[in-house]
């Protein structure tokens, strides 16, 4: 089902006030700030549009119970009256890239609020594991309200998720999740089983208004609960980690690993960006060492400097404890390319090499 606020409404009374005040809805784009231009945005949508979204809320003010999938219909035909077409269809995923700035300075680029994703975590669940679990996972912001990627997979590549290791293999955002207003969360996720269409594991939508607790949230139904780790950090820049190359020397052999990156080398909160635990060594991608990262999109606190750190543990079960690690720290930039180097003790030299670039709060604002 559809959690805490409808996307896209924005604030009604703060909507009636511009429209009070007779507000023309036309900014100067060389001066507006970003409050002016999501009011703008929001006096954008049409009396047919406002009409719209009181038939869909008459079905639930009439007493009737939706099941997940008529929630979920009922957010999309919602999500549809307010973009009307102009981003594209419902499925659309965003073309927004994360490296604006890195080469170019952008006009209205600036660093702004985001949602930090770390983890998204299967629950409670009333299945039996293990599960084999596919489906996707998506943010929309108000920068586009298109789908920016967190997990997908296909039938056919489901993730093994067991009662040790419940978590998501996480493969986005693509860029940072822009939070100047609601974010929403879309889950849809099955579990493999015999007959295809009876495989629903979750399907809703979870908004992020700016209250929940200091881990994120959790949402759930009669199968299982999903917890969305995620932390809002208040002015960042985003780091696109272009490269992971082995420079020197070779991975541990027979070691598992992990490469993940903070805002601190103890944090127990982390961003893992790769994670080979069976003692297989690291994904590469040509003889040159080039590592095949999941994740490479970071949100950075801009007062905080970004650690990228690289652990080498023997296979010995669920016990993870770290023979060699090493890790590199890297200052925040709002564009431009900086290196890095990673040295496990002397066996293996990680080098990094890291875009920055500042963001952007809506689409529109992005030279054509």
């Amino acid at each position: 089902m559809v959690r805490e606020t409808k996307v896209g409404r924005g604030d009604e009374s703060a909507k009636r006030r511009r429209k009070e005040g007779g507000s023309s809805g036309r900014i100067d784009e060389e001066s507006a700030t970003t409050e002016q231009i999501l009011e703008v945005e929001e006096e954008n949508i049409s009396e047919d549009e406002e009409g719209n979204w009181v038939d869909i809320d008459r079905e639930v003010s009439m007493g009737k119970v939706l099941t997940e999938d008529e929630e979920m219909d009922k957010y999309r035909r919602g999500l549809e009256y307010i973009l009307g077409g102009e981003f594209g269809s419902f499925e659309q995923e965003t073309t927004v890239s994360s490296m604006l700035t890195t080469h170019k300075a952008i006009q209205h680029a600036s660093t702004a609020s985001a949602l930090q994703l770390y983890s998204i975590k299967v629950e409670e669940t009333k299945l039996v594991w293990p599960l084999h679990v596919y489906g996707m996972v998506a943010a929309r912001d108000p920068v586009d309200r298109n789908r920016n990627i967190l997990f997908n997979r296909k039938r056919d590549n489901c993730q093994i998720l067991t009662e040790d290791d419940p978590y998501l293999l996480l493969t986005g955002p693509s860029r940072a999740i822009v939070f100047l207003d609601p974010v929403d969360f879309e889950i849809d996720l099955k579990v493999k089983g015999g007959v295809e269409d009876k495989e629903r594991l979750i399907h809703q939508v979870y908004t992020y208004n700016g209250t929940t607790g200091p881990d994120g949230t959790r949402c759930s139904n009669e199968n299982c609960a999903i917890h969305l780790h995620f932390k809002e950090l208040d002015e960042t820049v985003q780091a696109t980690i272009i490269g992971a190359q082995i420079i020197r020397g070779s991975w541990p052999s027979g070691y598992a690993g992990q490469i993940a990156c903070s805002d601190a080398p103890s944090s127990h909160e982390e961003v893992l960006l790769l994670d080979f635990p069976d003692g297989i060594n690291p994904p590469v991608v040509d003889r040159d060492g080039n590592l095949d990262l999941s994740r490479r999109v970071v949100s950075v606190d801009v007062h905080k400097d970004m650690v990228v750190c690289v652990k080498a543990y023997p296979v010995c079960g669920d016990l993870k404890q770290t023979i060699v690690s090493g890790d590199v720290m890297f200052t925040p930039q709002q564009c431009g390319i900086t290196e890095g180097i990673c040295d496990l003790g002397g066996n293996c030299q990680v080098e990094f090499k890291i875009a920055w670039s500042l963001l952007v709060v809506a689409n529109w604002l992005l030279p054509s």
